[in-house]
């Protein structure tokens, strides 16, 4: 019974990232971003990310329900990918990290 109920935790938390990460970018293989919010401006956010070093995101590929609570200093986790396209990192979800 205990097996049952592990599996089963596993697959929703399995399923739980999938939702929170998005659909994978038919430009560019899906990447996952965790860091702070430097600055946040319409549809153009820069993160710190915790790896070192920052990032521009493109937002206008999220809800903006998504992001327009963020202010600076949130702890983000952004999905989405790197393309040709752009020099930004196109984000495809963001959400609000809790407090670390």
């Amino acid at each position: 019974m205990a097996k049952g109920r592990l599996t089963t935790l596993w697959v929703l938390l399995l399923l739980s990232v999938l939702a929170v990460i998005g659909p994978v970018s038919a430009q560019g293989q899906e990447v996952r971003l965790d860091g702070r919010v430097q600055w946040i401006a319409g549809q153009l956010m820069v993160v710190q990310l915790d790896s070192g070093g920052s990032v521009s995101v493109d937002l206008k590929g999220v809800p903006q329900d998504q992001y327009s609570v963020l202010r600076r200093g949130d702890r983000v986790v952004i999905g989405g990918a790197l393309t040709d396209l752009s020099p930004r990192f196109m984000a495809t979800s963001v959400v609000r990290a809790g407090a670390v």
